[in-house]
């Protein structure tokens, strides 16, 4: 396990690229030189500024045009560095995830030391403390000389330490540092270059870093119709991110309450929220409901499997933390054969919001999950996008009227047609 982790910020904290290539080709507007792809902008990143200029400029420039070229990308990105930068999806989730486990982080970047912070703070608001960019009197990247100074701010040692980062240049100032050194995949730079530039290690995904820093077990991607082993992850306390056609859930078995409690700590939801369960029928509804209205049985009758989840008196069986400590329990049928199979295999219900962290966009494929669990649950079953894409409709049974509490995927209309009434909310 690793105590620090130090990210270089180009290419693996942010995609910056389109803002620098298009600060470059408007300075090589500016005074007639060619103009360069996207793609290539990509190699000519990763050693500071002054370097890129040199690099975009055509070869023989005079060293006082160069020191021009400069002053006018820099005043050009200065105003436009946030035009197109975004950070990699996934990323401020895994940095929350390793403060949360006690590892110190910080940046080490080629990028001027002056607007480094500002960037930082731009896109990663009160994330991380220690920011090192470059400085006008000190060796850049890959010198380990502000390395150095970096890991004496945060108190890291060599041995503890991880250098992140997505270029050649990352990996051989982490090992001038004497560092083990991790190449991201999500950046600028090819995997052949980082592999012959000998990185310890190689992620695909962010989550992947929670797995290699903490020392977690990887999450499993597993391939469509693999219920069974979803089911044994399932009763052996795992989450699972299964299918459904409204959105991914993020399932634990509804009988274990350590993994319920940890579907909560995935997610970051609070305890007070009461989780829904998805069931295979009725039956198992009983199982886990009391006073079923003859309504109940209706409408599992018209739209189950479906995008209908209904409120009913919880019969207590389950634990507690399930319905937060409510008497009532929401149970949905989900029209994905996957999922179904799985409830079938495990013979019990599933604990299962969204799989999604609190306050973020609920997923609608397998890719979606990882971006934000990656690292947090045991695996995710691939059943392909969801069909519907949006939440289910939620209709309380336990009041009278009945009261839409949420509109989704099943109209107002279908529900008082099959009822035969009308319904509130």
């Amino acid at each position: 396990m690793y105590t620090h982790v130090i990210f270089d910020l180009d290419g693996t904290l942010l995609n910056t690229i389109d803002d620098l290539a298009n600060a470059g080709n408007w300075v090589c507007t500016q005074r007639g030189w060619p103009t360069h792809t996207v793609e290539a902008y990509k190699t000519k990143v990763g050693n500071g500024i002054p370097k890129l200029v040199e690099r975009f400029a055509p070869q023989g420039t005079s060293q006082e045009e160069l020191e021009e070229a400069l002053a006018q990308f820099m005043d050009y990105y200065g105003a436009h560095k946030e035009d197109l930068t975004a950070p990699y999806w996934g990323m401020a989730q895994v940095l929350d995830a390793l403060k949360q486990a006690g590892v110190g982080i910080g940046v080490l970047t080629n990028k001027a030391h002056s607007l480094a912070g500002a960037v930082m703070e731009r896109y990663y608001p009160g994330v991380f403390t220690h920011i090192q960019g470059a400085l006008p009197d000190q060796p850049t990247k890959p010198d380990p000389t502000l390395l150095y100074a970096l890991m004496e701010q945060m108190g890291a040692k060599p041995d503890t330490t991880l250098f992140v980062g997505d270029s050649n240049v990352d990996i051989r100032t982490g090992k001038n540092g004497k560092l083990d050194t991790c190449g991201v995949l999500w950046g600028f730079r090819s995997r052949a270059e980082l592999e012959q530039e000998g990185a310890h290690h190689l992620v695909e995904r962010p989550g992947q870093l929670l797995s290699l820093v903490l020392g977690r077990p990887e999450t499993q991607t597993l391939a469509p119709h693999e219920v069974t082993k979803a089911a044994q992850l399932l009763a052996a306390g795992e989450l699972v991110a299964v299918p459904t056609e409204t959105v991914y859930g993020l399932a634990s078995d509804a009988y274990i309450e350590e993994s319920v409690r940890a579907n909560y700590e995935a997610k970051g939801r609070p305890e007070e929220k009461p989780l829904n369960v998805l069931v295979d029928g009725m039956d198992m509804v009983e199982g886990v409901c009391r006073d079923i209205p003859t309504e109940a049985y209706t409408l599992a009758k018209a739209f189950w499997p479906g995008p209908l989840t209904m409120i009913l008196w919880g019969k207590g069986t389950l634990p507690s933390i399930v319905p937060a400590g409510g008497t009532t329990q929401g149970v949905r049928c989900p029209d994905h054969p996957d999922t179904l199979g799985v409830i079938r295999a495990l013979g019990h219900p599933l604990a299962c919001p969204s799989a999604n962290i609190s306050g973020h966009p609920s997923p609608k494929n397998a890719s979606q999950v990882l971006e934000q669990l990656d690292g947090r649950i045991g695996a995710v079953l691939d059943g392909g996008p969801c069909s519907v894409g949006v939440e289910s409709t939620i209709v309380n049974l336990t009041v009278k009227p009945f009261r839409i509490l949420r509109q989704g995927g099943l109209s107002r209309e279908a529900i008082e047609q099959a009822l035969g009434c009308e319904v509130e909310g």
